[in-house]
């Protein structure tokens, strides 16, 4: 299994603020599918979901599908907040959600996603959840 890294550190430069994510989700359009896609990962037990799980939320299939559609948000809200790209080696929509969620690769090729708090209270604060 590999572990990319913790990136769930207020420091790290594509981990925004509640304000930062508030302001993002503010000014763009969200989709009913990802709308739906940020409730299943925020209601998810622990804030944790899998590619596979955030597909299956807006009735695709397949964890490759919910990490391209999720990362082509992620890279929306991103964008909206201001926040640079994470910098890793994995690939560019992988590496977008890590400005909403912590990852860790799976044994195959899922990843198991962990919400950020301030994604998580700025969905809350919109009252998306």
């Amino acid at each position: 299994m590999l572990k990319v890294m913790d990136w769930d550190d207020i420091k790290a430069p594509h981990i925004g603020a509640v304000e930062d994510y508030v302001k993002a989700l503010s000014a763009i359009e969200l989709s009913s599918c990802e709308r739906d896609m940020l409730r299943a990962h925020a209601k998810a037990p622990g804030r944790e979901i899998t590619g596979l799980k955030l597909a299956e939320a807006v009735g695709h299939f397949g964890c490759r599908m919910g990490h391209k559609k999720y990362g082509r948000l992620a890279v929306k809200i991103a964008t909206a907040a201001g926040l640079p790209a994470c910098q890793t080696d994995v690939s560019d929509y992988l590496a977008a959600i890590f400005t909403l969620a912590d990852g860790v690769q799976s044994d195959g090729e899922d990843w198991n996603w962990t919400m950020h708090e301030p994604v998580a209270g700025a969905l809350r604060q919109l009252g998306i959840v």
